[in-house]
């Protein structure tokens, strides 16, 4: 009798659960300390494939060297080929600032002197966009020493942590599956290979949606004559990851610069709808897709992840909530399928406890 009562539903004994979810509330309070490890994981997922191919030619160790070090160099390569002129566009970006201020100021003068109040808030703005200040505020943050310590830290850590993840996966894997209870162990093996297939899919077509709309929005830009088009285009495909966060970051920055430059309202509206263009073309070809079909999620589906997510957790949210509602899926078809399986839905009142009949 004591056993019945220190069960819960779906029958898990309750000294398992409590720890359980202490463990969970563990992580949430530690999710900054275990950044690196959660980035480990990210980068151990998408190096798996190529390390289990090679791995049936040479030890895993070996394996796990080689694919390592192929991402090391692929990455230095992008770094190589797209940092030198993003960085040269930053410069010019930042250090024509003041020039484009007084430009604004004379432009607009007119119109803020008949608003007051506008007027010396903008300015207050303006005065604050100092390049000086700023590439100085870039090199004092995060310069203490803790700050130090932890960042290189993490880029130590990263690697390593990678590179054992590779070596030791399929052990970790074994030794997870050896704790969940044999009548359990195929339905928990089937909803996790279900995640990991799914998973993979949005990974890899997110990185292609990334980098192809980095493409069409930093030509877009370059048609329409935005200064430092593919600073912007580079910053609108990342925040696809992010969904319509480059109507908030890009499109703003972009109608600025063309209105500091000297470009008039019909051009914006021009240029308005090309940016359209391009994120209707991802919205509706490239993320249902590339993204949607392989992770197997429902357009509402996605936006109900975006809005609870993000809702809970804020930009981390909405930057993981497609992964995070691939797993609750999972995790919903299994329940639904346990739910169908009860005695009680398919008439079978055999196993069913007997009590009094209902009137």
């Amino acid at each position: 009798m004591n056993g019945a009562r220190d069960r819960v539903w779906p029958g898990v004994p309750l000294p398992i659960l409590l720890p359980a979810l202490g463990a969970l509330v563990a992580l949430w309070f530690l999710r900054s300390a275990l950044a690196p490890f959660f980035l480990a994981m990210v980068l151990a997922y998408l190096m798996e494939p190529a390390a289990g191919i090679l791995s049936r030619h040479m030890s895993r160790s070996w394996a796990a060297v080689l694919v390592i070090f192929g991402f090391v160099l692929l990455v230095g390569l992008l770094l190589w080929l797209m940092v030198p002129p993003l960085v040269a566009q930053v410069e010019r970006l930042l250090y024509s600032l003041p020039g484009w201020r007084e430009q604004a100021i004379t432009r607009w003068l007119p119109w803020f002197q008949a608003h007051p109040a506008v007027s010396a808030r903008v300015r207050q703005a303006l005065d604050g966009l100092d390049p000086l200040t700023f590439l100085q505020g870039l090199r004092l943050a995060g310069m203490g020493l803790m700050g130090w310590f932890l960042n290189a830290m993490t880029l130590v850590l990263v690697p390593l942590i990678v590179y054992y993840l590779l070596v030791e996966g399929p052990r970790l894997t074994q030794g997870m599956e050896s704790l969940i209870p044999l009548r359990h162990r195929d339905r928990v093996r089937s909803v996790a290979d279900e995640v990991y297939r799914r998973m993979g899919g949005y990974v890899r077509g997110q990185l292609a949606v990334m980098l192809v709309m980095s493409l069409l929005q930093g030509l877009g830009f370059q048609v329409m004559g935005v200064p430092y088009a593919w600073v912007l285009g580079l910053l609108a495909g990342i925040a696809n990851v992010v969904p319509y966060s480059p109507y908030i970051t890009a499109l703003p920055m972009a109608l600025l610069f063309s209105a500091l430059a000297g470009a008039g309202w019909g051009h914006l509206l021009l240029l308005v709808l090309v940016f359209e263009l391009v994120q209707k073309a991802e919205g509706f070809y490239f993320t249902p897709v590339w993204v949607g079909r392989a992770s197997g999620l429902h357009p509402l589906e996605v936006l109900l992840a975006i809005f609870c997510f993000g809702y809970a957790f804020g930009l981390l949210g909405l930057i993981f909530a497609v992964p995070l509602m691939i797993v609750a899926s999972a995790l919903f078809r299994l329940l639904v399928a346990n739910y169908k399986a009860q005695p009680w839905f398919n008439g079978d009142t055999e196993g069913t406890p007997s009590g009094p009949s209902a009137p």
